[in-house]
C-alpha cells in the first residue's frame, strides 16, 4: 500500500467488491491517485476490516451485488457502527435499478460510481465526497 498523499487523519479507503478483478483494479487506480487501499472480498469481511480500522478509513467504495451479505444490508450495517462513515456506491447496475431493488429510497448521484471505474471520473467523485463534510440526507444516500 502506498504512503497517503493526501491530508487526513483517515489514510485509508476500503473497497468491499466480490470481484477480484475489481478489487485488484481498483486497488492499482487508488494507489495510483495516491489512496492507500484495504480490500474485502464480501461484507462480512469489510465489516469486520472496517471495525478494525475505522479510525483510519476515510472512505468506502461499496459494491452492491454480491453474493452472501449483500451491499445494501453492508450499508445499513456500516451506517450503524459509523452514522457520519462516507460510502461511496458502486455497481454495474444503473442507479434506478439499486435504488428499487435495494434501497427503496434514492440514491444520490454524488455518492454512486458506475463501474467499471474510469480514472478521471473515479478520481474527480473521490475528491469530491472526501472533502465533503456533510453526510448525505436521511432519506437519500
Amino acid at each position: 500500500m502506498a504512503d497517503m498523499e493526501h491530508t487526513s487523519s483517515k489514510n485509508y479507503i476500503l473497497l468491499i467488491d466480490d470481484e477480484a478483478v475489481i478489487r485488484e483494479i481498483g486497488s492499482e487506480m487508488l494507489d495510483s491517485i495516491g489512496y492507500s487501499c484495504l480490500v474485502a472480498e464480501n461484507g462480512e469481511i469489510g465489516i469486520q476490516i472496517f471495525k478494525e480500522n475505522r479510525n483510519n478509513i476515510g472512505l468506502i467504495i461499496l459494491d452492491i451485488e454480491m453474493p452472501g451479505l449483500s451491499g445494501d444490508k453492508v450499508y445499513d450495517m456500516l451506517k450503524e457502527i459509523d452514522p457520519n462513515v462516507k460510502i461511496l456506491i458502486s455497481s454495474g447496475y444503473a442507479r434506478p435499478h439499486l435504488e428499487s431493488k435495494y434501497f427503496k429510497r434514492k440514491i444520490d448521484p454524488a455518492w454512486f460510481m458506475p463501474k467499471p471505474f474510469q480514472l478521471s471520473s473515479l478520481t474527480y467523485r473521490l475528491k469530491t465526497i472526501i472533502e465533503k463534510t456533510d453526510p448525505p440526507l436521511n432519506n437519500t444516500i
